[in-house]
């Protein structure tokens, strides 16, 4: 079992670093293909915690935890921002890239990140308790 933690700034510019920095940490039995599925979802989760979260750039701080344990890896993004409205984690699935990319008046507006971040993960969890933010990614082998 293997836990590293980063805190980091909750601002547009820490993003891309912590995400680098996340998929080094990675364990060796994820491919390129996981890995890269991961970087993208840790990045979107991110941004979602920065822009709606706390509104743009903030002097708060978001950590994030990474637990290797056997079976599997499990990431957790905690942060004091706006929690994720009721029902909208749970709206976004694989429909939500149905979408004819081509109609562009009728592109979907909301939810793509959060499908995207479903679709990295086996499991997703999502609790706010106390002010803090708590969303959970479990990556089985």
């Amino acid at each position: 079992m293997r836990e590293e933690e980063l805190e980091l700034p909750a601002a547009m510019a820490e993003v891309a670093a912590a995400t680098q920095k996340l998929r080094g940490l990675l364990p060796d039995w994820l491919d390129d293909d996981g890995r890269d599925a991961i970087e993208l979802a840790v990045a979107e989760a991110l941004t979602n915690v920065v822009k709606h979260g706390y509104g743009g750039d903030s002097v708060e701080t978001v950590r994030l935890r990474l637990l290797e344990r056997p079976g599997g890896l499990e990431i957790e993004l905690l942060d004091r921002g706006r929690p994720i409205p009721d029902g909208r984690l749970e709206q976004a699935d694989e429909t939500t890239f149905m979408f004819d990319p081509t109609d562009l008046a009728n592109l979907p507006e909301n939810g793509l990140g959060l499908a995207l971040i479903k679709a990295a993960f086996d499991e997703v969890r999502y609790r706010t308790r106390r002010g803090v933010n708590r969303l959970q990614l479990v990556r089985r082998f």
